[in-house]
């Protein structure tokens, strides 16, 4: 009978601890759940932040094996530029002026192509640019616009011919009858002036070019140098153009 009664007393010691050790482990359980944010499904996660994926810029795709790159070479050209043309050497204004003036009463009243008396035109034109080596075979040079110093000059320096000078910008604007190439109706010549071009020894050669009508021309390079203080045309050299 007594150890009847202490095999009863241990089984109900046994029943009365058994849940309480249950619910202590159900409590560390739920509440590592609860920590976690699971709920008794699992499928729910509170608070988790997404993951973030890195982004890249593509990297550059690799040249097949065995390839190599050729750089494109440029052809060398063959054509061969022109010689610049050289800027004429600085004459003064007050020589300019003489020795355009000199060069035009030369081919007025000697190398007109008339023979004997030279004719009187009434008008000489003279282009207002000088030309740059293209009507003679002279040294090619850029071409210069006569200032309007140099113009004065030479329209001083033959005011006793019997002629007017008018300025035209080139030969195209030279009144020309279509029919006979005649200059202000018989009456004008026009006349184009090269750069002076300075020589070693001190004198200056210039080109010149005169187109009087259809079928008359001159052109020719004069040598001019001081003779007691004055611009005097002593030859030409060089071809000359004759019509």
């Amino acid at each position: 009978m007594k150890a009847a009664n202490v095999f009863l007393a241990l089984l109900l010691a046994v029943s009365a601890c058994t849940p309480t050790a249950v619910r202590e482990e159900g409590t560390a359980v739920d509440t590592a759940v609860e920590a976690s944010g699971q709920t008794d499904g699992g499928a729910e996660t509170a608070n988790t932040p997404e993951p973030t994926v890195p982004i890249t810029a593509p990297a550059d795709e690799p040249e097949p094996a065995g390839t190599a790159t050729v750089p494109v070479e440029t052809p060398e050209s063959t054509v061969t530029a022109a010689k610049p043309a050289d800027t004429p050497e600085p004459v003064s204004e007050d020589d300019a002026g003489e020795i355009y003036a000199t060069a035009v009463r030369e081919i007025y009243t000697i190398d007109h192509t008339f023979g004997g008396d030279p004719p009187e035109f009434s008008f000489v034109y003279i282009v207002t640019t000088t030309d740059g080596g293209t009507l003679l075979d002279t040294p090619a040079t850029e071409p210069q616009e006569l200032t309007a110093e140099v113009r004065q000059a030479i329209e001083a320096g033959v005011a006793d011919l019997p002629f007017e000078v008018l300025w035209i910008a080139d030969l195209d604007e030279a009144p020309v009858n279509p029919n006979n190439g005649a200059i202000a109706e018989g009456k004008g010549i026009v006349i184009t002036l090269g750069n002076i071009l300075m020589q070693e020894d001190g004198n200056v050669q210039l080109p010149v070019f005169m187109v009087c009508g259809g079928l008359c021309a001159l052109g020719k390079t004069y040598v001019l140098e001081q003779v007691n203080g004055e611009w005097q045309v002593t030859g030409s050299v060089g071809p000359e153009i004759m019509a």
